[in-house]
C-alpha cells in the first residue's frame, strides 16, 4: 500500500480512537501508537526517518516555548530537577539488576527492557555498544509500548485520583522570571523573517541536529550523544531564552508551535508503533508474558517514585510534578497527554528542565549496571 496513504490512514484512525473517553481516560495521540502497532503487525511501513523528523518537530517547539522561563526555573528548582532525574535512573538500575536475579533473564535482555520501559533510545545505543547480542533490541520492542502508554495513563489518572481542579492547579504554575528578565532591554524594530515562526523552528532544528551529532567518547566503546531530539530541545531552549539574534526576531507564538509540536509527536509515535508492531506478537509468544510484566515494573516504579518525590518531598505543584516526571522518564508522548490534561503550555517548562539531565544519566546507566553485572 502507498506509504503516504498508510501514514494518514493511521493518523486518522488514531486520532478518532484517541478522542474516545475510556472510563475518564483519553489516549489522545498515543492512540496513534496503538493503531500503528496493529498495522505494523500486518507488515505496513512508512519511511524510517519519519521518527527522527517527528521527535525534532516535537522537542524543538517545546524548547522554544519553555526557553523564556527556563533559566529562572532552573535557578529556583535546579536541585529538585537533578534529584528527580537521578532517582528515576537509580530506580531503573535497581529493577534491572533485580530482574536478572529474580527472573533469571540475561542482563542484556534486562537492559533492553529498561530502554523500552523508559523510552530511551539513547540508552539503547549504549547497551548495544556493550554487546553484540540481539537481546537488547528484543527487550526494547517488548517494553516500549507500555513504556509510552503507562506514563500517558499515569499523568491522566493521578489528577483524577487527587480530584484536582484544573484551573486551580494551572494557577499554581507560576514560572519564575528572575530579576534579569524584568530589566532586559528588548530591541526595537526587530526583523521578522517568517511570520509563522518556521524560520525559528528550522534554526532550532538545524542547531539541535548539529549539537546532537556531537559524540563524546566515554571509555573505549561508549560515546555520549544527546541525539537529534535532545539537541533540538537544548537549541530551542537557547533560542527561546534570548528571543532574538541581533535584530532578527526569533519569537514564535504558542499557537504556531503547538500545531507543529502535535504533528511531530504523531509522526514519532506512528513510526515507532509500526516498528514495534512488526515483531511484537512473536516476541511475546517466544519469551513469555513475564517479560512484559518486568517492563511494566520498569516503567511504573520509577514513574511513581519520581512523582511522589517531586510532589510530596519537593512540594512542587501537581502539574509541575507531573511535568517533571515526564521529563525524568524522557517521555515525550506523556508530555503530550499532560498538555491535553492541563490545556496550559507552562507545564512544558518542567519537562524541559528535567529531560536533558535525565537523558545524559540514562546514557551512563548501562555502564554503571555493567560494573555489577557484566554484559556478555
Amino acid at each position: 500500500m502507498n506509504e503516504l496513504l498508510v501514514l494518514f490512514l493511521i493518523m486518522s484512525i488514531g486520532y478518532v480512537l484517541g478522542s474516545i473517553n475510556f472510563f475518564g481516560i483519553k489516549f489522545g495521540a498515543s492512540a496513534v501508537l496503538i493503531t500503528a502497532l496493529v498495522f505494523g503487525h500486518f507488515g505496513f511501513t512508512v519511511p524510517a526517518f519519519l521518527s527522527k523528523i517527528g521527535i525534532v518537530l516535537f522537542l524543538a517547539p517545546i524548547g522554544l516555548m519553555a526557553g523564556p522561563t527556563f533559566i529562572a526555573n532552573i535557578k529556583k528548582n535546579g536541585v529538585a530537577f537533578l534529584t528527580l532525574s537521578f532517582i528515576t535512573c537509580l530506580a531503573g538500575g535497581i529493577i534491572i539488576i533485580l530482574a536478572v536475579k529474580i527472573f533469571q533473564i540475561p542482563i542484556a535482555l534486562s537492559l533492553g527492557l529498561a530502554t523500552g520501559a523508559m523510552t530511551s533510545t539513547a540508552m539503547l545505543g549504549t547497551v548495544n555498544s556493550l554487546t553484540d547480542s540481539a537481546l537488547p533490541g528484543i527487550g526494547y520492542g517488548i517494553a516500549y509500548t507500555f513504556g509510552v502508554i503507562g506514563v500517558v495513563m499515569t499523568v491522566q489518572i493521578i489528577p483524577r485520583l487527587l480530584k484536582a481542579d484544573r484551573d486551580a492547579e494551572n494557577a499554581k504554575l507560576v514560572i519564575p522570571t528572575g530579576k534579569s528578565a524584568k530589566v532586559k532591554i528588548i530591541p526595537e524594530n526587530l526583523i521578522t523573517i517568517e511570520r509563522n515562526g518556521l524560520f525559528s523552528l528550522a534554526l532550532a532544528a538545524l542547531l539541535g541536529i548539529l549539537l546532537g551529532s556531537i559524540k563524546i567518547p566515554i571509555g573505549e566503546s561508549v560515546k555520549l550523544s544527546l541525539g537529534a531530539g535532545g539537541g533540538s530541545l537544548i537549541a530551542g531552549l537557547f533560542l527561546g531564552h534570548y528571543g532574538n539574534f541581533g535584530r532578527i526576531n526569533l519569537k514564535v507564538s504558542d499557537t504556531s508551535l503547538s500545531l507543529i509540536r502535535d504533528l511531530g509527536l504523531a509522526f514519532f509515535l506512528l513510526q515507532s508503533g509500526l516498528k514495534a508492531g512488526s515483531g511484537f506478537v512473536e516476541v511475546i509468544s517466544t519469551h513469555g508474558v513475564k517479560l512484559f510484566f518486568i517492563g511494566v515494573l520498569m516503567t511504573m516504579v520509577p514513574t511513581l517514585i519520581c512523582f511522589f518525590t517531586s510532589y510530596k518531598f519537593f512540594k512542587l505543584p501537581l502539574f509541575a510534578a507531573l511535568g517533571s516526571t515526564t521529563g525524568s522518564m524522557t517521555s515525550a508522548p506523556s508530555l503530550g497527554a499532560l498538555l491535553t490534561v492541563t490545556e496550559d503550555n507552562k507545564v512544558s517548562a518542567f519537562y524541559a528542565a528535567t529531560q536533558p539531565t535525565a537523558t545524559v544519566m540514562m546514557v551512563f546507566l548501562p555502564q554503571l549496571v555493567n560494573l555489577f553485572l557484566p554484559v556478555s
